[in-house]
């Protein structure tokens, strides 16, 4: 049972989330890729240090883990947002190739403390409230106030670029002190299992537990290729803006647009689950994926705006049930390294995709990057979808009186 003092004081760890997740995203990402072009860097040199980001933050994420379960959710976090206000202050700094290189990768560096480790937070916080079950709408609740209020934010970015690229970066720096203290004020949760509670020469490190369960393996790899995927239409959004003809100052807007979708939608997984069924709801984000790529194949004029806006709805959904089902089928005494090997794996397949994105833009145009991602989407993504849901299923995960099969 427990005290009311600590009970009001991990309630405040809610409302801190919600704000830090706020915060965690790049103020700068509206105009992020144009100003790279800004600075007469290729676009085959853009997808580099997209791709070496992402794979530094691979080489990073299950260390980051480990070391998140060592020194705690709270530690971790504040060394997080440190890192990544060095990383846009170096940004600011930067002017060429290598700077930028340096500095993305220390981004995406210090991010994988904050990926694994921010939702084992939340989810371990609500867990010793007593409220483990709401970790799906606290999850869509989370990317409601992200999204729409950085959205708000974004519209000011581009019209500061007109003035100044690099001040965005400066302006970022602050903001991510300012989050490193907040959650430094954390309250640190009970872990679901302590790691007293470890077996000496248990499997610490993860790898055996995640890669032998076909079920935690084959959802892990279907929510990896949709957002390893979509890193495609993530980093070279900024380019079609431009092919499309699409002035910098709107930018803001159409981001804007985008993360209200995209919150909008978040806190509506538990409609979608009641109407489309839970096997459907899952099945319906890459079929949404597919769509807006093929959309954007096709369209070489403002109506690509639409498809781009689709993108909201796989991005608000996707997030509450990812969390819903590893949070629940995890229980391992190291949570957030399980939670970071699922990062790595969508690390992988992203710094891959958008390597080979990268090229096929410079080499056939921005259109056949979305043709690309379409045709990995039936490939892999939807694929592994399926061989989950036929695991779930005979494993009676969808039946309403039987829960989830926890990963020990």
């Amino acid at each position: 049972m427990l005290n009311p003092e600590r009970k009001i004081t991990l309630e405040k760890n809610i409302w801190k989330y919600y704000i830090m997740r706020t915060s965690a995203k790049r103020l700068v990402w509206p105009i992020l890729t144009i100003i790279l072009v800004r600075n007469s860097l290729a676009l085959t040199e853009i997808g580099i240090i997209f791709s070496v980001g992402t794979l530094i933050g691979l080489l990073c994420e299950v260390p980051s883990g480990m070391i998140a379960d060592k020194i705690g959710r709270r530690y971790a976090l504040t060394i997080a947002f440190a890192g990544q206000a060095l990383s846009m202050f170096l940004f600011w700094q930067a002017g060429g190739f290598w700077g930028f290189m340096v500095a993305n990768a220390l981004y995406y560096a210090a991010g994988t403390l904050l990926t694994g480790t921010g939702e084992a937070f939340i989810y371990e916080t609500l867990h010793e409230l007593g409220r483990g079950k709401e970790i799906k709408k606290v999850a869509g609740r989370a990317v409601f106030i992200a999204q729409v209020f950085t959205g708000f934010l974004f519209i000011g970015v581009p019209f500061i670029a007109k003035f100044s690229l690099t001040l965005p970066f400066l302006i970022n720096t602050f903001v991510f002190i300012g989050t490193a203290l907040l959650v430094f004020s954390f309250c640190e949760p009970v872990r679901v299992k302590s790691v007293a509670e470890a077996e000496l020469g248990k499997d610490n490190l993860g790898f055996k537990t995640f890669l032998t369960n076909p079920l935690l393996l084959s959802f892990s790899l279907g929510l990896s290729f949709i957002g390893g995927i979509n890193g495609i239409l993530e980093d070279f959004r900024q380019v079609y803006l431009d092919f499309i003809h699409v002035d910098i100052v709107y930018f803001g807007f159409i981001y804007l647009g985008l993360r209200i979708l995209t919150g909008s939608f978040g806190t509506q997984a538990d409609f979608f689950e009641k109407h489309l069924g839970k096997r459907g709801a899952l099945l319906f984000l890459p079929f949404v994926s597919l769509l807006t790529y093929l959309g954007l194949f096709y369209c070489n004029s403002l109506y690509g705006l639409i498809f781009i806006m689709l993108d909201g709805i796989t991005g608000g959904l996707a997030r509450p049930f990812e969390q819903e089902y590893l949070q629940k089928m995890i229980t391992h005494v190291n949570r957030v390294t399980l939670l970071s090997i699922d990062n790595m794996i969508q690390g992988v397949i992203r710094a891959g995709v958008v390597l080979l994105g990268g090229f096929v833009i410079s080499s056939y145009g921005i259109q056949f990057g979305f043709l690309l991602a379409a045709g990995l989407t039936l490939i892999f993504a939807i694929p592994f979808l399926l061989v989950f849901l036929h695991c779930a299923t005979r494993q009676g995960m969808f039946a309403s009186s039987k829960p989830l099969e926890p990963v020990q």
